[in-house]
């Protein structure tokens, strides 16, 4: 089996503590579980591969405290967990445009059919790899979960099939 986009059994949702890793990085707003009623299918959403027992949850966007408002807004950070033998991994990535000979490399034409295109990159990893894994390796599971998630997993399906992404890492 390879990773997919699903929604989160309530089972695996308490086994994961999801709602309160939701929580860790949402410091302002509404926190879960009261925020999954506000969502078409009031549960998680995650990229798991069962079979090996990996998954991919998103934990929102980085705010910028520092703002003119006094207000936090949302960069184009994301913080996501890569759950991976056991363990849970913090990655805070950032999706950033495509740069334009990356476009060139693989035709224009084919490129210009998603009206969504994103590269990610890696802004912290940690830990950066585990004692039964290489970074290399883990890097390995999250392009993998990323091809599949693409854009935004199972929430927006829609610009999930116009979305072209890349992994610049």
């Amino acid at each position: 089996m390879s990773f997919v986009n699903a929604y989160v059994s309530e089972e695996d949702a308490k086994k994961y503590d999801l709602d309160n890793l939701w929580n860790k990085y949402r410091r302002f707003g509404t926190k879960m579980p009261e925020l999954l009623k506000s969502f078409d299918v009031h549960q998680h959403a995650w990229c798991v591969d069962k079979e090996r027992g990996y998954w991919l949850f998103n934990c929102n966007y980085v705010l910028n405290y520092d703002t003119p408002s006094g207000l936090p807004e949302a960069t184009h950070k994301q913080v996501f967990i890569l759950h991976v033998n056991g363990q849970n991994i913090e990655l805070i990535l950032e999706a950033t445009p495509w740069k334009p000979s990356d476009l060139q490399a693989i035709g224009l034409e084919y490129v210009n059919s998603f009206p969504i295109k994103i590269a990610w990159e890696i802004v912290s990893m940690n830990p950066s790899c585990l004692p039964s894994m290489s970074k290399a390796d883990l890097l390995t599971i999250l392009k993998e979960a990323l091809t599949v998630y693409k854009f935004s997993g199972l929430r927006d399906v829609e610009s999930n099939e116009e979305a072209l992404i890349r992994c610049n890492f």
